[in-house]
C-alpha cells in the first residue's frame, strides 16, 4: 500500500500498488476524464506529479510535449503507483459542469398519467359491514374492484387505516394501490422523466397534477470514465470480471446525482416522486439494468430485448417513494434504442402528418428517423466522438468556457460558453470551425490544412503552424500557455463523424426513392444537433442541400419523449407501436457502403449552404 495525496483538496488514502493513477484517484472519489476508455489514446487524463517517483513512459512520449513530462505532467491511465505520491488534476482533466439542455419541442398532448391521486373520505367501518379495511377504502373512494395492493403497503395499513375513519389520500398506478396517506395530499404527484445519454445525464421534473415541468438537471455519466464511447464500454464488461456491475454502478450512481439535484432545486421531498420513465440507447439500457451488452457489440449487432420494461424503481435501483415504478420506453433495433423512441414520440414522427420528415439525433451516436407517409425508416451510425469534444487536440465538453461558435472575417471571433476565456472546443464551435476555413479557402473539399504559401491573406497565413510536425490552424493566441489550434488530426475527425451520418441519411432517402428536395422538414436533436450552425452543416456538407428555413431544432428529443410518456398512456402506447412498426436499415450490410462513406467525408455544400 502507498500513501496517495490529491492536491490542492489535501485528501490522501492507502492504496494498492500496482493500480494506474486514475483508478487510484477513483477511489479517493476524484474523477479524471478518459474518453478513450483508459486506452492510452486520447491523452485528456492528464495530472501532475508533485511528489514521487513517476518516470515517464515511451508511450506517453507521443501525447506529451518534453517539457510536459518534465513538469511532472503524466498520463494517469498509464502510470502505475509504486510508492507515495501527491498529484493534482488539472481542471481540463476533471469532470466539467455540463451546459443543461432539457428539451424544448413539445406537442400538446391530454393528461393522462400513468400515476394519480385520489381523496378517499372514510367513515369508522359499523358492524353491518364486515368487509376487510382495504375494501372499505376502495368502497368509500369508489376506486376500481380489481384494486391491488403489494405486501409492504399491506403492512403499513393497519396504523393508517386505524378505523376511526378520516381524510385519506389513495395513490393508483391503473389497477394497484401504491400508497395511502393521511389527509388531502391531492395537490403533491411528481414525476421524473430521465434520459440516460452516453456523455451527460439529464432529468426533467414533471408535476403529474398540471403536466408542467418543474425543474430540470444535467450531469455527466459516471461512465465516461471507461470509455467516451459505447464500443468501449462493451470491451470494458469483457475485460474486466467486475466491469458490467462497474459501468451499472457508474449508470445508477449519476441517475441518482441528477435526480437528487432536480429535487433540491424545485423543493419536492423523493417520497413525492411516483412514477419514472427511462430513456437512453441500448447499450445504456442494458448497461442500467445489469445485462450484458456483448450481443451488441458483435454481429448482428442485436440487442436481449426491445420491448417497454416496467418495474418497481427499487428493483432497479432509484430512490424515489418506496412505492414508485419506473416505465422504460422500447428499443426498436441493434443501436436505434429508446432514445430515439423518445424522440420519435417529440417530433410526432410516430403519425402521418402527410409530411416527409427526417428527424436526426446527433451525439457519439447518430440516429435517424424518415417519415414518408404510412413508413417510418429508422437507422444509426457511429459519429465518434468528435462532436463530443474528445479525440480533438483542444476539445472538451459543451461547459463554461468552450468555444461554441467561430466566424472569420478579417479576424478570429470566438463565442465562448459563459463568456469567459476560451479553454477549448466543443461540438458546434469544431462545426463552425471546419466550415469557415472551408468558406475561406483555408482547407480544400478533400479536408487538406493548406501551407501558409498557398493562402493569400496574411492574416490567416500567419495563424497557420506546425504544430508536432502538422500543420494546425491557430484559433486564439494565449499568454503563457500553448495556442488553442485545429489540427489537421482534428479536420480529419471532423471529416470522420460528418461522413459516416451523411453517409446514413443518403442511404435513408435513396431507400424510399425520395430526394432531398423531397424533404419537408428536418429536425435536429440532441446536444450537439441543438446547437450547431444550420449554415455550417450545410457548407461542410453534414446535412443535404435543403432550405435552411426546413431545419427545425427540437432540443433533447428523447428527454421530451420520456416526458410525454411519463403524462400520457397514450403516447407510451404509440411510441410501443412506432418502435414495432418501425423499418430499421442495417448500414452495415449495405452495398456500397464503404465507397459511398469516403465520398461523402468530402466538404462539399450544396443550395442553402451560405449564412
Amino acid at each position: 500500500m502507498s500513501l496517495l495525496t490529491l492536491l490542492p483538496e489535501g485528501q490522501s488514502a492507502e492504496v494498492p500498488e500496482g493500480l494506474t493513477l486514475r483508478e487510484a484517484l477513483a477511489r479517493l472519489g476524484a474523477e479524471v476524464l478518459a474518453p478513450c476508455g483508459g486506452e492510452g489514446t486520447c491523452g485528456k487524463c492528464r495530472v501532475q506529479v508533485h511528489e514521487g517517483a513517476v518516470p515517464p513512459l515511451p508511450e506517453e512520449s507521443a501525447l506529451l510535449k518534453p517539457e510536459q513530462l518534465d513538469q511532472g505532467l503524466r498520463l494517469s491511465c498509464r502510470v502505475r503507483v509504486a510508492g507515495p505520491l501527491r498529484v493534482e488534476i488539472p481542471a481540463s482533466s476533471r469532470r466539467p459542469a455540463m451546459r443543461i439542455l432539457p428539451g424544448g419541442l413539445s406537442r400538446p398532448v391530454p393528461l393522462d398519467p400513468a400515476v394519480t391521486k385520489q381523496v378517499v373520505h372514510l367513515e369508522p367501518q359499523q358492524l353491518h359491514q364486515p368487509w376487510a379495511r382495504l375494501e372499505h377504502l376502495r368502497f368509500s373512494g369508489e376506486l376500481r374492484a380489481d384494486l391491488r395492493a403489494d405486501l409492504d403497503l399491506l403492512r403499513r395499513l393497519p396504523s393508517l387505516l386505524d378505523g376511526e375513519g378520516g381524510t385519506f389520500t389513495a395513490v393508483l398506478r391503473e389497477d394497484r394501490l401504491l400508497d395511502v396517506e393521511r389527509g388531502d395530499t391531492t395537490g403533491r404527484c411528481f414525476g421524473v422523466a430521465l434520459d440516460l445519454g452516453t456523455t451527460t445525464v439529464v432529468a426533467s421534473l414533471v408535476d403529474m397534477v398540471s403536466g408542467r415541468e418543474v425543474g430540470h438537471a444535467a450531469v455527466v455519466n459516471g461512465q465516461t470514465a471507461y470509455g467516451h464511447d459505447v464500443i468501449a464500454r462493451i470491451n470494458h464488461t469483457l475485460e474486466e470480471d467486475a466491469g458490467l456491475e462497474e459501468l451499472r454502478q457508474a449508470a445508477l450512481v449519476s441517475l441518482q446525482e441528477v435526480i437528487t439535484q432536480v429535487l433540491e432545486r424545485a423543493g419536492v421531498q423523493r417520497e413525492e416522486v411516483y412514477e419514472a420513465t427511462l430513456v437512453g440507447n441500448s447499450t445504456m439500457m442494458h448497461l442500467f439494468l445489469g445485462i450484458s451488452p456483448l450481443s451488441l457489440g458483435q454481429l448482428p449487432y442485436v440487442a436481449m430485448f426491445n420491448d417497454a420494461l416496467e418495474m418497481p424503481a427499487h428493483q432497479a435501483g432509484l430512490q424515489l417513494n418506496p412505492a414508485a415504478w419506473l416505465y422504460m420506453l422500447p428499443e426498436i433495433a441493434g443501436f436505434v434504442g429508446a432514445d430515439t423512441v423518445g424522440a420519435i414520440l417529440a417530433t410526432s414522427l410516430d403519425e402521418d402528418e402527410g409530411r416527409i420528415r427526417l428527424m436526426a439525433d446527433i451525439g457519439t451516436n447518430c440516429e435517424l428517423a424518415l417519415r414518408y407517409g404510412k413508413r417510418l425508416l429508422v437507422t444509426s451510425t457511429p459519429a465518434g466522438p468528435a462532436f463530443e469534444g474528445a479525440r480533438i487536440a483542444c476539445g472538451m465538453y459543451a461547459a463554461p468556457g468552450a468555444i461554441e461558435e467561430v466566424h472569420l472575417d478579417g479576424t478570429v471571433k470566438l463565442k465562448v460558453i459563459g463568456g469567459g476565456p476560451p479553454l477549448g472546443l466543443c461540438g458546434s464551435g469544431l462545426l463552425d470551425a471546419g466550415a469557415e476555413l472551408v468558406r475561406c479557402g483555408i482547407v480544400d473539399e478533400t479536408g487538406r490544412l493548406l501551407d501558409p504559401e498557398e493562402v493569400e491573406d496574411p492574416v490567416w497565413k500567419e495563424r497557420l503552424i506546425e504544430e508536432d510536425e502538422a500543420r494546425a490552424f491557430v484559433l486564439a493566441w494565449r499568454e503563457g500557455q500553448p495556442p488553442l489550434t485545429l489540427t489537421q488530426r482534428d479536420i480529419r475527425e471532423l471529416q470522420l463523424a460528418k461522413g459516416s451520418i451523411r453517409t446514413a441519411i443518403d442511404f435513408l432517402l435513396e431507400r424510399t426513392g425520395l430526394k432531398p428536395a423531397d424533404l419537408d422538414e428536418i429536425c435536429l436533436a440532441g446536444g450537439f444537433g441543438t446547437y450547431l450552425d444550420e449554415h455550417s452543416a450545410l457548407r461542410l456538407g453534414l446535412l443535404p442541400a435543403v432550405d435552411p428555413k426546413k431545419i427545425r431544432f427540437v432540443g433533447n428529443g428523447a428527454l421530451v419523449g420520456a416526458r410525454l410518456a411519463l403524462i400520457s398512456r397514450d403516447l407510451r402506447q404509440g411510441g410501443a407501436l412506432a418502435a414495432r412498426q418501425a423499418e430499421h436499415l442495417q448500414l452495415a450490410g449495405t452495398p456500397d457502403f464503404q465507397m459511398r462513406f469516403a465520398e461523402s467525408m468530402l466538404f462539399t455544400g450544396g443550395a442553402g449552404s451560405e449564412g
